[in-house]
């Protein structure tokens, strides 16, 4: 990812990767209209129980044995495989989307893993999340970064599988492979997945049916502060922050003044509204990001209560944006 997100280490400050559903495309519609028909009002009367971070954590602990896995890799491949497994385990709609593109290192084939829930409505928002680690260092394990959001994204779509509630707007969990760049992300570099992805929406016309796209990364950090970049569209700031401010958490939240280069970049270039929930202080003390990309990014870098404050706040927005039917 590019970004005027500044990297420790002696690659210096970078930007973090700014800038298909694929034979998905959204094609998918017609189905989950199908569905809708068949929906009744008790369906809609269960209530979610609160998110588990520990639940995020045993997800996290389970990717991470594919490791490192990045992308255009054999790991890469079977991680994707993974989460598709997981995903259809829910009981949650879900394709794999192979695909090719050239990075610096030549043509790699890379899988976007993409699940449908469908709501009352033709309306949809995107959860998303990364799940490829950057190359080129030893032992990773990304847990935190891409562990940590994709835990997340499993755990609240093993949450609305296993309901009988009916979103007024559907859900899309987007797993994007390829968001690490591996030549300080120059352009065509990095965010593979995300771009693949939102190219698609964008030929089919099929944007203009989304109304939000939410990214989660590096949300795992034990000392977990956000630092939502500046490039993030500011009537989902406002959701986050009252979403943050109802779960108890609002203190953990700031607007940054830096822009950041992150996967919900190509969804704000074609018109969806897009924010990045991200802390960017991934470091050994209080504002430093000294563990990004090294091999200190492992399983005890992250931690439950983190990964439920995010949860839980990531559930609230949800049930802001998809679950609250629309007066206007």
């Amino acid at each position: 990812m590019i970004s005027r997100k500044a990297k420790s280490g002696n690659k210096g400050t970078r930007e973090r990767r700014l800038s298909n559903l694929g034979s998905l495309r959204l094609a998918v519609l017609a189905v989950i209209s199908a569905v809708l028909s068949g929906c009744t009002p008790e369906e809609n009367q269960a209530e979610l129980p609160a998110f588990d971070g520990r639940r995020a954590f045993a997800e996290v602990e389970s990717l991470v044995r594919f490791s490192p896995r990045d992308a255009g890799t054999p790991e890469g491949w079977k991680a994707a495989k993974h989460i598709h497994k997981r995903m259809e385990s829910f009981g949650i709609a879900t394709d794999m989307d192979t695909f090719t593109d050239m990075t610096p290192d030549g043509e790699k084939t890379m899988i976007n893993v993409i699940g449908t829930y469908p709501g009352k409505t033709k309306r949809w928002i995107i959860l998303g999340s990364h799940f490829d680690t950057m190359p080129g260092i030893g032992n990773f394990q990304g847990a935190n970064d891409s562990g940590s959001s994709t835990g997340i994204l499993l755990e609240l779509a093993r949450m609305l599988g296993e309901s009988k509630i009916t979103p007024e707007v559907g859900i899309i969990f987007a797993f994007f492979d390829g968001e690490e760049g591996i030549a300080d992300y120059i352009p065509g570099d990095g965010l593979h997945g995300s771009r693949h992805m939102a190219r698609q929406l964008a030929e089919s016309g099929d944007h203009k049916k989304i109304d939000a796209m939410i990214l989660l990364d590096m949300v795992g950090d034990k000392d977990l502060q956000f630092t939502i970049p500046y490039n993030s569209s500011r009537e989902l700031v406002q959701t986050v922050f009252e979403a943050a401010h109802a779960t108890g958490h609002r203190e953990r939240f700031s607007l940054s003044r830096s822009v950041i280069t992150d996967d919900h970049v190509p969804f704000l270039q074609i018109g969806i509204p897009a924010i990045d929930l991200i802390d960017f202080r991934f470091g050994t003390a209080p504002g430093l990001n000294d563990i990004w990309h090294t091999a200190s990014d492992n399983l005890s870098s992250i931690s439950a209560e983190s990964l439920e404050i995010t949860g839980s706040v990531a559930l609230e927005v949800v049930r802001k944006l998809a679950m609250t039917p629309d007066d206007g």
